[in-house]
């Protein structure tokens, strides 16, 4: 069942499980990962510094702008995408510093034996799985880079322009924003301040997903042992007429029978660190969708009201849209994945000549796909399943909610 067997991909070789190695980087270096560090002190002092400079006073100026501009709907509705936006990236961020330990657990599974006895058998296939966490990382930042750069340049263009002074974001200080060089001082901050919020906010998002790319990844691996298990024995006892024959068929068959026993653990440790991403992280999945919901109808709705289309401002709200747009595919895309993941899991069973085998080979057989008939799905909440069918309801949902904001502001 090695689905890259009768082709070579053109992907590159690559260490197996980098698109995690590459999430823990990018959230150890914004202070949010202690790991091995020797000074453990100084990495706390550091995570408070994060947490206070890049959320904190973030947070702050623009829940004060909303009050401050209570009587405005447009302002509001403006202020809030940003502000739930940060809100949950701060949950997000809460999170994985209270919970690092039993992440870092999760990530230790994906470097045991059993998950790495294939590295070298299936490298292409690894090489794909990947490659894939690291395309989906890059074409998320790309969108979130994309909108914050179009945010950048919009007081630029505004300056050039002659018309007033706006920041990149919007957000309520306790001085005049619009006087020099506070403006520029404040736009500098607030660029800085999206960017590194927004890479490190993906990588959070696809360390998720990665680890959801690994266990397909391995689902893929136990299928092809599992389907590449071919007894001999009927074929040696053709060939010879000798006693040895049967001999070596015994040798051959309980060989097989090893070898699927250790697939049965395997299976049983995918299956167990499937449960520990649900229950780690599912939670955190279902706030993220519902707040991407709502976000993505209040960008069409602060699209509807504006007046004074400037082209870098505009594009840049097209690009936020795109970016928690695919903030919602990539997890309804790797659930959906998962799912028909473990489907072919039990069709693999299929694929080896089972029926010349030992009793003991079909009944550790049987035990596998008894348990891969009810697919694994990823339940998020406790409310609602991870696929595209729901990718496509919440969509729904989110126009569903822009129709109702935008009747109600018609006169």
């Amino acid at each position: 069942m090695d689905i890259f067997g009768k082709k070579q991909t053109n992907l590159n070789k690559i260490k197996p499980n980098k698109h995690l190695e590459n999430c823990i980087s990018i959230i150890y270096y914004m202070g949010l990962w202690p790991g091995q560090v020797k000074h453990t002190y100084l990495y706390t002092l550091y995570t408070i510094f994060s947490l206070v400079f890049f959320l904190g006073i973030t947070i702050i100026s623009e829940i004060a702008y909303i009050i401050v501009n209570w009587e405005d709907l447009e302002i509001i509705m403006a202020g809030l995408t940003l502000l739930m936006t940060n809100c949950t990236y701060a949950a997000k961020v809460i999170y994985i510093v209270c919970r690092h330990k039993h992440i870092k657990d999760l990530i230790d599974i994906t470097k045991s034996k059993m998950f790495c006895r294939d590295n070298v058998k299936y490298e292409r296939i690894i090489t794909y799985y990947t490659w894939q966490g690291i395309f989906h990382h890059i074409a998320y930042q790309s969108f979130g880079g994309i909108a914050i750069i179009c945010w950048g340049c919009t007081p630029i263009v505004q300056i050039l322009s002659g018309t007033s002074k706006q920041l990149p974001t919007q957000g309520w200080y306790p001085y005049n924003v619009t006087s020099t060089p506070a403006f520029e001082i404040t736009s500098s901050y607030q660029f800085v301040i999206v960017l590194l919020s927004c890479i490190n906010n993906v990588a959070i998002d696809t360390l998720i997903t990665g680890l959801i790319i690994t266990t397909c990844c391995q689902l893929t691996l136990l299928g092809c042992n599992i389907s590449s298990m071919n007894c001999t024995a009927e074929e040696e006892l053709i060939l010879s007429n000798n006693g040895s024959a049967e001999k070596f068929a015994q040798k051959d068959s309980d060989e097989l029978y090893d070898d699927l026993k250790l697939c049965i653990k395997h299976s049983i440790m995918i299956f167990n660190f499937l449960k520990q991403i649900q229950n780690m992280f599912g939670t955190i999945i279902f706030l993220q969708l519902l707040v991407n919901c709502i976000i993505i109808c209040l960008i069409a709705f602060n699209i509807s009201q504006m007046k004074d289309y400037v082209p870098s401002e505009l594009f840049g709200m097209l690009m936020y849209m795109c970016c928690m747009t695919y903030q919602i595919f990539i997890y309804c895309w790797h659930g959906n994945e998962l799912y028909f993941h473990s489907i072919d899991v039990c069709l693999s069973a299929y694929a080896n000549n089972w029926w010349n085998n030992s009793k003991n080979f079909k009944r550790a057989l049987l035990i596998i796909m008894t348990r891969v008939q009810c697919p694994l799905m990823l339940t998020v909440g406790n409310i609602m399943e991870l696929s595209l069918e729901n990718f496509v309801l919440i969509l729904r949902t989110s126009y569903s909610i822009f129709t109702v904001l935008k009747s109600s502001t018609v006169i």
